[in-house]
């Protein structure tokens, strides 16, 4: 082929800069038949002693510039799915006036919407600056106006220019969380203030707190507040952030727990952590999330509600208020819940009482581990959760359900109470337990 062999070319092109350039031998009368832009050139350049046309193209890469010269002498296009050689290759194209490639490589682009999704802000920035491209310039715009939030979903998120960034929140009609999208605006941050070369978090700070007031902290869960905003208190004004803090410790709690506010269940979260990956530390960030399953209120205190609502359901913590006393007890259960009568060793079961005006005096009672004789979980079909014989919930008084419960220290080290007197249930909550992969 004649463009392997080189033979008969009277026309010599340096491509690229330095050490990644490369001299193309190639045959002007194929080039200015296939663009006006080799056409004009070749027409009006000079020829050197040998009657060669030598022209350079220092801003077009070899690699680029060979997949036009094989379209052009061969009529194939190799195209990869990597975009920024696709555009590099159009730029290219529109350059040389290769009106017939500009027109194949535009389509090529518009017939693969996701590509062009993931990349969104490059193609974005691309159609700004080169309006001709109208086809992929209606697509930005057509995607955009059907899911604003593709633009946090592209992998090229970070090089979103803050107006952008700044009128998406705004307009706030996205379909992102709003915790994804406070994740979504640290990500952008970090990388601003790393562009600077900055390590001051008052820089960080700044990047920040212009998006804050388009956030929605009071969508957020909880365990998501405290795990991923909280410790970054400092960025928030102190006002905004002492209202949120009223917020999550008493109104929304309604939405996980009306017995325990949102810091007990971040203490039970960190506890659970422990007991199962047997870390002592308490600062934990791979934290465990709760989902109700049952609330004695709604659903009622008898075992057949229990089974009904938390068998096989995994992990639970169970949560019971007594009545009459400012007592909280409870258990978590690291297996499921059943209906047979069975013991279960877990090695990582644990009672506690909590004290939620200091939670230091909370006591945290586990399971005293006996490969022999010692059991923790005691489920029966007859009953309601029971943790051994130490904490017995939903009692029955002749095989009649009742809303009563027996504490006596028998399966775990500490005492969670000083009675052991049977007690009254005043509401009483099942959470099933699932791990935060956030």
């Amino acid at each position: 082929m004649i463009i392997d062999t080189s033979e008969l070319f009277d026309t010599e092109i340096l491509v690229g800069k330095g050490l990644n350039s490369r001299i193309f031998h190639l045959h002007s009368f194929i080039l200015k038949s296939a663009s006006p832009y080799f056409r004009s050139t070749l027409t009006t350049k000079k020829v050197d002693n040998n009657n060669i046309i030598k022209l350079k193209k220092p801003n077009i890469s070899v690699e680029i510039f060979d997949i036009i010269i094989n379209y052009i002498y061969t009529g194939k296009l190799n195209i990869t799915d990597d975009v920024k050689t696709i555009i590099d290759l159009l730029v290219a194209a529109d350059e040389l006036r290769i009106n017939k490639l500009s027109s194949y490589i535009e389509d090529y682009l518009i017939m693969n919407d996701e590509l062009l999704k993931q990349n969104f802000i490059f193609i974005q920035n691309f159609t700004i600056k080169y309006v001709k491209y109208t086809k992929l310039s209606q697509f930005c715009k057509d995607a955009f106006q059907q899911d604003p939030s593709l633009i946090f979903k592209a992998k090229d998120f970070t090089k979103i220019k803050r107006e952008i960034l700044l009128d998406i929140l705004i307009k706030n009609n996205h379909s992102l969380k709003p915790i994804e999208i406070w994740d979504k605006i640290i990500e952008w941050s970090i990388v601003q203030s790393n562009k600077l070369s900055s390590s001051n978090i008052e820089t960080f700070k700044a990047y920040i707190q212009q998006f804050i007031p388009y956030i929605n902290f009071k969508e957020i869960e909880p365990l998501d507040f405290f795990q991923k905003i909280e410790p970054l208190k400092n960025i928030l004004d102190d006002k905004i952030y002492n209202q949120l803090l009223e917020y999550y410790s008493f109104n929304h709690m309604n939405r996980i727990s009306k017995i325990i506010n949102s810091k007990s269940l971040l203490l039970l979260s960190k506890l659970i952590e422990i007991a199962e990956t047997n870390n002592c530390s308490m600062n934990n960030i791979n934290l465990y999330g709760f989902r109700l399953l049952l609330r004695g209120s709604q659903n009622g205190f008898d075992h057949k509600s229990f089974h009904e609502f938390c068998d096989n359901k995994g992990p639970t913590i169970t949560i019971a208020k007594i009545k009459g006393v400012n007592e909280i007890l409870g258990g978590y259960n690291p297996h499921s819940w059943g209906s047979k009568c069975n013991y279960v060793k877990t090695g990582k079961s644990f009672i506690f009482s909590l004290n939620q005006n200091n939670l230091l005096n909370s006591i945290i009672s586990k399971e005293i581990y006996d490969d022999v004789t010692k059991e923790s979980n005691f489920i029966r079909s007859m009953s309601g959760p029971e943790f051994g014989s130490d904490l017995i919930l939903l009692l029955l008084s002749d095989n009649v359900d009742t809303n009563k419960g027996r504490y006596c220290r028998n399966n775990y080290e500490k005492r969670i109470r000083n009675s052991d007197d049977e007690f009254e249930i005043e509401e009483y909550e099942v959470f099933q337990v699932y791990k935060n992969f956030n």
